[in-house]
C-alpha cells in the first residue's frame, strides 16, 4: 500500500467514525482498518476497494441504529456538552443576582424585624430567582436544540450539493450520464485535519461562557453595572448605563452577543479552521464591530447623570471622589471601548484567516 492510498483510506475512515458517537469510534476504525486491507490485498487497487465502499456518509449508517434524528451522532456529543454549559451559564448568575437584592434589602429591615422576617426574604428572593432561571434554562435548551437542529439539516444539504460538484471536476473527460455524476468516487473525500487547524475547544468553551453570563446580566441586572459606596447601613449605587433608554440599547447590545454566540456555535461544531468558519469569523466580527459603533457612538448607552450622582453621593467625602470624576468623559470611554473591541476583532480574524490558509481547508473555487 502506497503513501498515497494509504491517505485516502484514512481519509475515508475519518469521513465515517466522526458521524458515529465517541463510543464506538475506536472499534469501528479497527473494524474498517481491517476490512479495507483485506479488499485492498484482493483487489490492489485502493480506488477501486473504496469506490465499492461507496459514500462514507451513507456506509456510517450501517453503524447507526436509526437514520433519521434531530440531533445526529456527528452533532450529538458537543450538543450534549453545549446544553450543559449554557445552562449553567444561565441559571447561574440569575441566582446569584436574586440572592444579592435579597440580601440588599436585609439591612433596611434587620433593625424592625426579627431573624424569621429576614430569612422569609431571602427565601422570596431565591424563590423568584430559581422560577426566572428555570424560564432562563427552558428557552436556553430550546434555543440551543433549534440550533443544532437546524445545522444538522444544512450539514446534509450541504455534503449533497458538495458531492455533485466533485463529481463534475473529478470525472470530466468521462461519461456525463446522470448515473455516472451521481457515481460516489475516493476523490471525494478530504484530507485528515492538520493537527494545527483543530479549533481549541477551551477557547469556545471561554467564549461561550463570557456571552451568556454577559447576556443574563444585560438582561436581568443591567444596574449591577454601577459604582458601589456605602451611606451609614445603605449601600448606594449609580449606574453607569442609561437605564431609562435601556430598552433602546438592550435589543442592539443582545444582537451582537448572539451573533457572537453563532460565531462560537459554528466553530465548536466544526472543530477545525476551514473556509466556512473563515467567512463565518470575517462576516461576524464586522457585523459586531459595526453593532458596537452603533451601541457606543449613538445610541445613549451611558449614565447622562453619573459623574453629577457621584458629586452629590460623596458630598461628604469629595477628595476620595474629585480624582475619579476629573478623569470621567463619556467619549473618551466610548473611543477607548470601540479601539479596544475593533483591535481584539481584528486580531481575532486575521488569526483566523491565518491558520485557515496556513493549516486549514479553505473553500475551493470552481
Amino acid at each position: 500500500m502506497t503513501p498515497n492510498e494509504k491517505d485516502y483510506m484514512d481519509r475515508y475512515i475519518y469521513q465515517i467514525i466522526r458521524r458515529l458517537p465517541k463510543a464506538q469510534r475506536d472499534e469501528v476504525r479497527m473494524e474498517l482498518e481491517e476490512l479495507i486491507s483485506d479488499m485492498y490485498t484482493d483487489k490492489g487497487s485502493m480506488e477501486e476497494v473504496l469506490t465499492e465502499l461507496g459514500d462514507p456518509a451513507e456506509f456510517a449508517k450501517q453503524y447507526q441504529s436509526s437514520q433519521r434524528y434531530l440531533i445526529g451522532p456527528e452533532y450529538f456529543d458537543t450538543y450534549l456538552w453545549f446544553v450543559k454549559v449554557v445552562l449553567i451559564c444561565a441559571a447561574i448568575p440569575i441566582l446569584v443576582i436574586s440572592l444579592i437584592n435579597a440580601i440588599g434589602e436585609m439591612p433596611a429591615i434587620s433593625s424592625q424585624h426579627s431573624a424569621s422576617v429576614m430569612i422569609r426574604t431571602i427565601a422570596n428572593g431565591l424563590t423568584a430567582g430559581i422560577t426566572d432561571a428555570v424560564l432562563s434554562c427552558v428557552a436556553a435548551f430550546g434555543a440551543v436544540t433549534l440550533t443544532f437542529a437546524v445545522m444538522e439539516r444544512k450539514k446534509v444539504q450541504f455534503e449533497l450539493k458538495k458531492a455533485e460538484k466533485w463529481s463534475l471536476e473529478s470525472l470530466s473527460g468521462e461519461s456525463k450520464t446522470p448515473a455516472s455524476r451521481s457515481r460516489w468516487t475516493p476523490k471525494f473525500l478530504e484530507p485528515v485535519p492538520d493537527k494545527k487547524a483543530i479549533i481549541s475547544r477551551g477557547d469556545s468553551i471561554a467564549g461561550i461562557i463570557f456571552i451568556v453570563i454577559f447576556s443574563v446580566l444585560l438582561i436581568f441586572a443591567p444596574h449591577f453595572f454601577a459604582v458601589f459606596f456605602t451611606e451609614g447601613e445603605t449601600v448606594m449605587t449609580v449606574p453607569i448605563f442609561n437605564l431609562e433608554q435601556w430598552s433602546i440599547v438592550l435589543p442592539v447590545l443582545i444582537i451582537s452577543l448572539l451573533i457572537g454566540l453563532a460565531d462560537e456555535i459554528l466553530r465548536l461544531v466544526v472543530g477545525v479552521y476551514c473556509g466556512l468558519v473563515m467567512i463565518s469569523n470575517i462576516i461576524c466580527g464586522l457585523l459586531q464591530i459595526v453593532l458596537s459603533i452603533v451601541v457606543l457612538k449613538v445610541l445613549p448607552i451611558w449614565n447622562p447623570n453619573f459623574a453629577p450622582e457621584i458629586e452629590r453621593a460623596l458630598v461628604d467625602h469629595a477628595d476620595s471622589g474629585s480624582g475619579f470624576l476629573t478623569y470621567w468623559n463619556a467619549d473618551m470611554v466610548s473611543n477607548g471601548l470601540l479601539i479596544f473591541i475593533a483591535a481584539i476583532t481584528v486580531f481575532e480574524i486575521g488569526v483566523t484567516i491565518y491558520r485557515t490558509l496556513r493549516y486549514g481547508a479553505p473553500i475551493k473555487n470552481g
